[in-house]
């Protein structure tokens, strides 16, 4: 399996319920209902993950996040956020210790971070690469969903701010 073909089974299986992308020979295992929703909501993350990896790595900003507030958070590791974002800024070293600030196409900014969460914070947490949960920062509660999608199944949503 290509590593395409893996980011579009995660996309099928995280939005559209879809378990393979295999052909099975069997009409109710190949053939599925899915919710207009579902494949809007999947092509958006295909999307937004094809122009991230083809944006210049200057598109990714590093600064400007003034006016996001937190949305939500997530379950990824450090390993894979650094695959899909670039290494991180470094936070502020006391409550923060890593963060990127990104803009996708709509001029939309999102921040993803580690909050009072790492060694840098107590001796009791863990080092930064060994960090699981990130906070989602944004405008609105939109910005958890985009980072998901673009994350193509390498996060889950731990919490969404009301």
């Amino acid at each position: 399996m290509t590593d395409t073909d893996h980011i579009f089974e995660m996309i099928a299986k995280e939005h559209l319920n879809i378990e393979t992308l295999k052909t099975r020979n069997s009409d109710s295992l190949d053939f599925h209902d899915c919710s207009v929703w579902g494949v809007k909501k999947a092509l958006q993350a295909a999307y937004d993950l094809g122009r991230l990896t083809s944006l210049p790595q200057h598109r990714i900003v590093r600064a400007g996040k003034v006016g996001t507030c937190y949305q939500g958070s997530i379950d990824a590791s450090y390993q894979d956020l650094v695959e899909v974002w670039g290494e991180p800024a470094p936070g502020d070293k006391y409550k923060t210790e890593a963060e990127w600030v990104i803009r996708p196409a709509d001029g939309e900014t999102i921040t993803i971070y580690n909050y009072k969460n790492s060694r840098c914070y107590a001796d009791k947490y863990p080092v930064i690469t060994e960090v699981r949960e990130w906070h989602i920062g944004g405008h609105d509660a939109s910005a958890v969903d985009r980072v998901i999608g673009m994350m193509a199944g390498r996060a889950k949503l731990l919490h969404r701010a009301k």
